[in-house]
């Protein structure tokens, strides 16, 4: 292993100097301008592109190929094997019969890692849905930085924010993983609801408060049943991933949420949406899917949650459509951050070029469009043309506004996310807020003391 990083070093260096090389022996008028980075977007080709100018650039430098040595991975998930087999074995080893893919379980600890190590199970992939810190713990991250720039990796089709979610989650701000898809949120309604009360539909892009306007309007009693207006959902979430906020200082550990307005601002909203009296009781789960709710906000694949089987599904919400999330009045058509669960290769693979080589198919549109959009998960690009084509495979999503989840710009993660976040017991603590009369401030101090107990004690353990 130290004879290879040696070599992957003596590769860089000797590729530096002949970059060094080509450009001092540029002509003049081509010395002083701007150096650009070329971008390869296929290993196979080496050709110029014209300049402003019309003259034509150097080409870019041959980037390494990929083996095509038989070699065999493997690819860590808690999906299981029948969920696995169609959506990566098959369509990964049909486009690289040199590769073998074997599938590895794994419940997202670090434990059960360690488990697998006890068993000389060492996977070179792994879906980091569980976050960052059990790879931390494991010393198991990898940037791909430099081998990205190595094998001339083409990153363009990838959505710009949900490489910088990616990044956040890094201490030193390094590409820790590839996306394996998007993660974004959408509001959903049902007609049927809003035609029994004789409201109109919901619009696009309308403010946080449009938004509880219309559900106060939706949350009353008609023939014996209580209909809510909005199901909370993940509307917490979509407010804070729209505010591009951390909760605490991701070097320190300080909780900062009592200092930032947007904290204040979110809660203003939140506040306004529990006063609704009848719209929120904790002991009822599910009003949208029992048709109790006329709105809720969740995630893309929430269609696909409830009623029944694909055919009894299609029937059951046949009355419900997709609009955009709404947005705050003064950042109009900004959409929640995206969210991504990146496939991590593990430090101690041995296998890390094989494993590079399927993660750069798996980003490809070719991939995404196939296995992932058009079964209902939103590809890495997030576009609004690769929106056109979600769940296209799937009845569910038929005449359903799926563009809607694209339409509009998503949120800018924060540059670093902080790691002490997950100690801040946000859910739990609006349960309390939605059932009593404490008021935003005094909600804030309990909030505040109750997670910098929690952070000290993380933090007296290092």
């Amino acid at each position: 292993m130290r004879n290879k990083k040696i070599w992957n070093v003596l590769m860089i260096i000797c590729l530096m100097f002949t970059i060094f090389v080509t450009a001092c022996s540029s002509s003049d008028n081509t010395a002083n301008e701007p150096e650009s980075t070329p971008e390869v977007t296929d290993n196979s080709k080496d050709t110029g592109t014209d300049t402003e100018d019309g003259t034509e650039e150097e080409p870019a430098v041959p980037t390494k190929e990929f083996s095509n040595e038989p070699v065999t991975i493997k690819i860590a998930t808690p999906w299981g094997i029948d969920y696995f087999t169609p959506r990566m074995i098959d369509p990964i080893q049909e486009k690289f019969p040199h590769i073998t893919v074997e599938h590895v379980d794994w419940n997202g600890t670090a434990e059960n890692m360690q488990e697998l190590s006890a068993q000389n199970i060492v996977p070179d992939i792994v879906l980091g849905y569980t976050g960052q810190a059990p790879f931390e713990e494991l010393e198991m991250v990898f940037g791909l930085d430099e081998m990205i720039q190595e094998y001339g990796v083409d990153l363009s089709g990838v959505n710009p924010q949900i490489l910088q979610e990616l990044r956040s989650r890094d201490k030193e701000g390094r590409l820790i993983g590839l996306p394996d898809a998007g993660d974004v949120l959408a509001l959903y309604y049902n007609k049927e609801i809003f035609d029994l009360l004789g409201v109109n539909y919901p619009s696009e892009n309308m403010t946080w408060d449009e938004l509880i306007d219309l559900a106060k309007q939706l949350t009353v009693k008609k023939d014996g049943v209580q209909y809510s207006g909005l199901d909370l959902g993940a509307m917490p979430t979509a407010l804070f991933n729209q505010l591009s906020m951390n909760y605490t200082d991701p070097e320190t550990g300080e909780v900062l949420f009592d200092k930032d307005p947007k904290f204040a601002k979110m809660m203003e909203v939140l506040k306004k949406y529990y006063s609704i009296p009848n719209i929120y009781n904790p002991e009822e789960e599910n009003k949208f899917e029992g048709k109790t709710a006329a709105m809720v906000v969740n995630w893309h694949g929430f269609l696909t949650w409830f009623g029944g089987a694909v055919e009894e599904r299609v029937e059951y919400e046949k009355s419900m459509d997709i609009l955009p999330v709404p947005s705050f009045a003064d950042s109009p058509g900004l959409a929640p951050k995206p969210g991504a669960h990146p496939w991590i290769i593990n430090d101690f693979s041995e296998q890390k070029e094989a494993a590079l080589q399927v993660l750069t198919y798996v980003i490809s549109p070719e991939y995404q469009i196939q296995y992932r959009m058009r079964m209902g998960t939103p590809s890495v690009s997030l576009s609004q043309e690769d929106g056109a084509l979600f769940g296209a495979d799937d009845p569910t999503y038929t005449d359903k506004n799926v563009t809607a989840m694209f339409q509009n710009t998503f949120a800018e993660p924060p540059a670093r996310k902080s790691p002490w976040d997950r100690h801040v017991a946000i859910g739990e603590a609006l349960k309390k807020f939605a059932t009593t009369d404490l008021n935003i401030a005094e909600f804030t101090r309990v909030l505040k003391e109750e997670s910098e107990i929690k952070i000290k004690e993380e933090q007296s353990k290092k």
